[in-house]
């Protein structure tokens, strides 16, 4: 495999930081998988067991999420601190003063993305806590009560929308091209609206404040799928009409691929939402099993190409080079020649023989 495109995949150091990533993304889907069937079992009242206890998955799936977060920020920090050590700026040097603002400009933007990516971290948290509290009955909130971590993370979000919102459109106006902006802002802003109109819903419908059914509360959901769908059919239709070929025939051939990805992921999902939906109207026959399949079935997917098929295929073709190498025909020490013209094993029986045979030709060309 050396000789291959994927020879740096057998690599020691990099084989074994990709056995390492494959155990950890299948632990993390076989506690995904864990934690549904906790829910599963929970919500059909197979056990009686308290909502914490339920949610000792998830909890684990926090602490291994906080421990990469928290790995990733120092690795980064370090790096920092050895680029400040050697990075020595000559007080006459104007470039070098600009160069090192600049650094620390990103350097800041960079600090200023950490904190707010764990700050979003704590309030997923947060959240959880809020929902086991009181799904175990300990306080009295409303759903409304309970969703306040997740109006603060929607909140964080408007602003850091806002300000790349208004950092990109002083670049087009600089641009000249102020006709993009419509369109610009619509993608910096759809999904966030579209998500917290959901997230409003659901706890105005939990509190009973609306009174319509499930299926009218997810109607953001469906608009999500309609825009990706109208996505789909924008893109073909561009490259369709592009007087390149080569380029159009490959934009075409990603657009078709997209829209079998999008089919299957659509058909699994929305039979998720139609399934939670119909279980939250009241229709108590249909079990959680039921409703969580299309989930069973992806994670245990996922689970199977991460902890059984990845490994096993770079087993097999580690051990398919490996018999390659084993099956080639080793030569005796004994025949073997040297640059020089004589045998390895001097003085040996071989160098005897080969001596012999060579003495003729030499008195032949001493007398000659």
């Amino acid at each position: 495999m050396m000789d291959t495109v994927v020879s740096p995949l057998f690599d020691p150091q990099v084989e074994s930081m990709l056995c390492t990533i494959l155990m950890s993304v299948s632990l993390l889907f076989a506690l995904t998988i864990i934690f549904l069937a906790f829910l599963t079992v929970r919500i059909d009242e197979l056990v009686l067991w308290s909502w914490s206890a339920v949610w000792i998955p998830a909890w684990i799936l926090n602490a291994f999420a906080f421990y990469s977060m928290a790995q990733y920020m120092l690795k980064h920090k370090d790096k920092q601190d050895d680029e400040e050590e050697n990075s020595d700026v000559d007080p006459r040097d104007k470039e070098g003063h600009a160069n090192q603002r600049l650094q620390q400009h990103n350097r800041h933007i960079k600090i200023a993305k950490h904190s707010i990516f764990m700050l979003n971290f704590i309030l997923a948290l947060l959240f959880q806590i809020f929902i086991v509290l009181r799904l175990d009955g300990k306080v009295m909130w409303t759903a409304c009560q309970v969703f306040i971590p997740y109006f603060v993370y929607e909140g964080i979000q408007f602003c850091v929308n806002c300000t790349k919102a208004l950092v990109g459109c002083l670049a087009l106006r600089s641009l000249k091209e102020s006709s993009r902006m419509p369109s610009f802002l619509f993608k910096q802003f759809w999904f966030s609206a579209v998500r917290f109109v959901l997230f409003l819903l659901i706890p105005l419908r939990i509190d009973q404040v609306i009174q319509c059914s499930w299926g009218i509360v997810f109607i953001p959901l469906y608009l999500v799928g309609l825009k990706w769908a109208l996505e789909l059919v924008y893109r073909y239709r561009v490259y369709s009409r592009m007087p390149q070929p080569d380029v159009a025939h490959q934009g075409k051939v990603t657009v078709l691929a997209g829209a079998v990805a999008f089919v299957i992921v659509g058909i699994l999902f929305y039979a998720l939402v139609g399934l939670i939906a119909t279980r939250l109207d009241g229709h108590l026959f249909i079990k959680m099993s039921n409703v969580f399949v299309p989930l069973f079935i992806v994670f245990s997917f996922f689970l199977c190409c991460s902890g059984c098929c990845l490994p096993c295929l770079l087993r097999v073709s580690a051990v398919s080079d490996l018999d390659e190498h084993e099956t080639q025909i080793l030569v005796d020490a004994n025949r073997r020649i040297t640059a020089s013209g004589e045998s390895d094993a001097s003085g040996s029986a071989g160098s005897t023989v080969f001596t012999s045979t060579t003495t003729p030709a030499g008195s032949l060309a001493t007398k000659q």
